[in-house]
């Protein structure tokens, strides 16, 4: 199936309007003239006063930062999927980019709440510790007080957020502007045909080779042509990181994700080695994988090929009573809460020129819902990320008794309920397959899912932390960059897969790298975590199921190792993430079986 034949997602378009009525609303100039008024009062009213306040109006304190804040981080989630839904609406460009200056204006008025909390004496603090008026926001008062240590003064803090907007985040967006306006001509059925980036990256599920390597070498020579841009704005990106971590006092440079995920230094380096050390199991997958293709070059652009007798396709209604169905075999409710997303249309799935690739969830407030946006092409693993996106959805309404402190999983947790719900659909797969070369593309799916999100987030860390290094001793030139990128490649796929040249220049097309550093760890972290959540529910049964909801709702209000605990897993044990590892050994062993 080509990215052009229709899949009837063509029609299925979300609607925004729980959020603000078009881009000329009058309430969005409401909205931004309201928190100007709100942000003068917060600070007349608290600026220098924490000390003296009782628990109850800290209490009110929290209350009154939520009022300000939720209306834009609202307008700036309408804002952000406008641009994602068209990349080149100027209007919708505009007023992202005016929201992003409000909030940073606003969070350099601010700064000096979470400073004064971090640095009040430990005696003015008693009385706050332990406080029941405080106990919603227990958690991230503790990491206020905790990470006390890398913050800078009041004028610094303020100063770091203004130049972000002409620096750091000006870069990243660039980055996000140029690639999204790649568009590209690829001949396909013997004509030339318009694609952009996610049209042109679907094609490495396509069934002949010659196009799968055809089209990664047009797409990857498009990033190689804007070497020069790319390389800059890589370097200067993490320059600006390095120099951010070494005014705070950071260890190293993950470390700021880290203290920002409440986790150790060692239970990272943890996962990260041991996803290296079962490489060898990736490895083990392609050699299989080439001889159910039938090929003796296997290239990295064959790695998503469909198998010979794999499903052709899905329609979008198709995929979506799969979903549900699968769901439904789950629980009643995460059935209930996907099919509303679908009922109130808050999914948008259609593949479109101007439309930004990739899929996501997007969150803003507790009291909303959820918007899931996808570029459904009709191929099984859109089914799979259907069900992934579906899961943050899930995620999100569970926690909506939550407040907006604590609303957002921690990132290492974020993924869990995304990538649970990918393994919900493929055991509902499973049960009900019968045919080999099925089993056999749902097994292949499946693991391929796994490595995308383990192994292969586990290489782009550990490219990123040897790249970090490198660009604070010195700029990298892209040759450097390729290079260095080319050796994780090498260290993860062995000799079971042949490295092309024009893959040296993936880094340069991994959004992650340059919108948010060291994010990606937290996809490995959630994947192996679900890994041996999913086993624990198939031993247990529906006795699991109320633990992982309770896990679910309760977002970022404990410490990541006190919410893992609570469905019985011990993320600070190497031990642990071993563990994880033989599911993966079983579905390679159960794929062995078919052949």
């Amino acid at each position: 199936m080509t990215p052009q034949t229709n899949t009837g997602a063509e029609t299925i378009r979300w609607n925004l309007s729980d959020l603000f009525n078009g881009l000329t609303d009058p309430k969005i100039e409401t909205t931004l003239d309201a928190a100007e008024k709100k942000v003068e009062a917060f600070v007349q009213n608290y600026r220098g006063k924490l000390a003296d306040l009782s628990a109850a109006e800290l209490l009110q304190a929290f209350k009154d930062e939520e009022l300000l804040i939720s209306p834009l981080y609202q307008l700036s989630q309408f804002a952000h999927l406008n641009t994602a839904a068209d990349t080149a609406d100027e209007t919708a460009k505009a007023l992202e980019a005016r929201v992003d200056e409000a909030l940073s204006k606003i969070s350099n008025q601010m700064v000096f709440f979470n400073l004064e909390l971090a640095a009040m004496s430990d005696a003015d603090f008693a009385k706050f510790d332990g406080a029941p008026e405080l106990e919603d926001y227990k958690y991230p008062v503790y990491q206020t007080r905790k990470n006390a240590k890398y913050n800078l003064s009041e004028k610094e803090e303020q100063i770091l957020i203004l130049k972000s907007l002409t620096s750091s985040r000006a870069n990243q967006k660039l980055y996000d502007e140029l690639t999204s306006s790649f568009q590209f001509e690829f001949e396909l059925d013997g004509e030339m045909q318009p694609m952009n980036g996610s049209q042109l990256r679907s094609l490495r599920m396509h069934p002949d080779k010659d196009v799968r390597r055809r089209a990664m070498q047009v797409f990857f020579e498009r990033y190689a042509d804007n070497k020069l841009v790319i390389t800059h704005l890589y370097n200067t990106i993490v320059k600006d990181f390095g120099l951010e971590q070494n005014l705070r006092g950071y260890k190293t440079p993950i470390s700021i994700m880290n203290t920002h995920n409440d986790l150790e230094e060692e239970a990272v380096q943890a996962l990260i080695d041991v996803t290296t050390e079962s490489y060898r199991l990736v490895q083990r997958y392609y050699k299989i994988k080439a001889n159910l293709l039938g090929l003796d070059d296997m290239t990295l652009a064959d790695i998503y090929a469909p198998l010979p007798q794999s499903p052709k396709g899905y329609n979008f209604d198709d995929a979506k009573a799969l979903v549900l169905d699968a769901f439904g075999s789950f629980d009643a409710e995460f059935q209930s809460f996907a099919k509303a997303m679908f009922d109130e249309n808050r999914v948008d799935a259609p593949v479109t020129p101007t439309k930004r690739g990739g899929a996501f969830c997007s969150s803003s407030t507790p009291d909303l819902k959820p918007y899931v946006l996808l570029n459904f092409t009709g191929k099984l693993r859109d089914v799979s990320t259907m069900a992934h996106e579906l899961g943050h959805a899930i995620h999100a309404m569970l926690g909506r008794n939550l407040n907006l402190s604590t609303f957002h999983a921690i990132l290492p947790l974020a993924e869990t309920a995304s990538v649970f719900s990918e393994m919900v659909l493929t055991d509902y797969f499973l049960k009900r397959e019968t045919d080999t070369a099925v089993k056999q593309a749902l097994l292949t799916n499946k693991l391929e899912d796994i490595f995308a999100t383990s192994h292969r987030q586990n290489m782009f860390s550990r490219f990123e932390m040897a790249a970090h290094d490198r660009i604070n001793g010195g700029l990298q030139s892209s040759s450097d960059l390729c290079e260095l990128y080319r050796s994780e490649l090498k260290n993860m796929f062995g000799d079971a897969v042949n490295l092309t040249d024009e893959y040296s220049w993936e880094w340069s097309s991994i959004p992650h790298i340059f919108q948010v550093p060291f994010y990606v760890y937290a996809y490995n972290f959630g994947n192996l975590l679900v890994l041996a959540l999913y086993q624990q529910y198939l031993e247990e049964g529906d006795a699991f199921i109320p633990k992982y909801k309770k896990f679910l709702s309760m977002g970022s209000s404990a410490k990541p190792t006190e919410i893992a605990a609570l469905v019985g897993a011990d993320i600070s044990n190497p031990e642990f993430w071993r563990k994880s590892l033989k599911y993966i050994e079983h579905l390679i062993d159960e794929l062995e079986e078919t052949l």
